[in-house]
């Protein structure tokens, strides 16, 4: 890779056994504007030609080879600024088909009959001739969704905590039987990366801004098990988190925004995820490892909470305990301040 800005790398390889890497890469270091390159094998990269003007983001691109030829998906900004799932086909990737616009997307990818985006925040949508799914990751933003091409039932979701911008992280999902990894790449959080076989890459921050980055092959990479993400429809959804049917989130959504936070509070969510924390942390504890999760539901209910500024500092100060030292929350304290928000009301 040369010195130029770059990120979000997909690795695959063709039917002729060449490495093909899609990424993309800034054509201007100031104004970052990313366009879509290929390169094959060790050869120099090439423009991966959208028809798309400059000033125009492209971005997130994956692909892959059958006996048709050349299939790519990618997210671009179209000409009034909104951002959308496109897909080329062709014989070769330097002779692929003019984008198609297959829906609204900020993240996401197309492999043969499945369809996959992202939400900015907790969602993935997955659908595909096995039904719809909805992966959750609570207390995240989600920047990136993408897919192993060596196997593509793992999905790689790359996102931050909210409120937390200098920590991404990248998560393998597999869609066959829930198992979940946290990548690391060289002793930290993997970021927008792409992995194929033995072989990572991901985009390593490289100036003083979050998205100054190069695409480096990682010296050091492993996956630690865990339980960030949930996909919706497990029984354990309802029965764990005891989802209070009196929410206040209506409510709230209704009254003057001058009078509440950006995000409209509720009690009643807060509860709820303060609840699912109480929940994984007693499986954390019994060898589970689900201290994502959990920190994401800790996440969730400080969002919640703003409206209550004393519930909101105490939980918000449980989670930077609990992620820097491992503390438990003081429920009793929580409680309290939860019944006297409600109180309040």
């Amino acid at each position: 890779m040369t010195e130029t800005l770059s990120h979000m790398p997909f690795l695959m390889y063709g039917n002729d056994g060449e490495r093909v890497l899609l990424f993309a890469q800034a054509d201007d270091c100031e104004r970052r504007c990313w366009k879509l390159f290929f390169q094959i094998d060790d050869g120099e990269p090439q423009r991966l030609e959208t028809g798309f003007p400059h000033g125009q983001v492209e971005c997130s691109p994956s692909g892959w080879q059958d006996e048709s030829g050349w299939h790519v998906s990618f997210v671009a900004m179209d000409e009034t600024g909104v951002y959308r799932l496109y897909r080329m086909d062709g014989p070769s990737l330097d002779s692929l088909s003019s984008p198609v616009s297959l829906r609204l997307a900020r993240t996401g990818f197309v492999y043969k009959d499945r369809l996959c985006v992202g939400e900015i925040q907790d969602l993935v949508h997955v659908h595909d001739s096995d039904g719809d799914h909805r992966i959750e990751l609570p207390g995240t933003f989600i920047y990136r969704v993408s897919y192993r091409a060596d196997n593509p039932e793992k999905l790689l979701i790359s996102g931050d905590w909210i409120g937390e911008s200098e920590d991404p992280f990248t998560v393998e999902y597999d869609l066959t039987d829930d198992t979940q990894r946290f990548i690391e790449c060289d002793g930290r959080g993997a970021y927008k990366c792409t992995i194929y076989g033995d072989e990572i890459l991901y985009a390593q921050r490289c100036g003083e801004k979050f998205e100054q980055r190069r695409i480096c092959r990682s010296n050091d990479y492993h996956g630690v098990c865990c339980r960030m993400a949930h996909r919706h429809g497990d029984v354990v959804s309802e029965t764990q988190l005891k989802i209070s049917k009196k929410c206040g989130c209506r409510r709230n959504a209704k009254d003057d925004a001058a009078d509440n936070p950006a995000r409209p509070s509720c009690l009643e969510c807060c509860e709820k995820h303060l609840g699912a924390t109480f929940v994984l942390l007693a499986e954390v504890h019994d060898g589970y490892s689900y201290r994502l999760r959990l920190i994401g539901h800790l996440h969730e209910a400080e969002d919640e909470s703003q409206q209550w500024p004393a519930l909101h500092d105490a939980i918000r100060q449980a989670r930077k305990d609990y992620q820097r030292e491992g503390t438990t929350p003081d429920w009793e304290t929580l409680a309290r301040l939860v019944t006297e928000a409600g109180n309040a009301r």
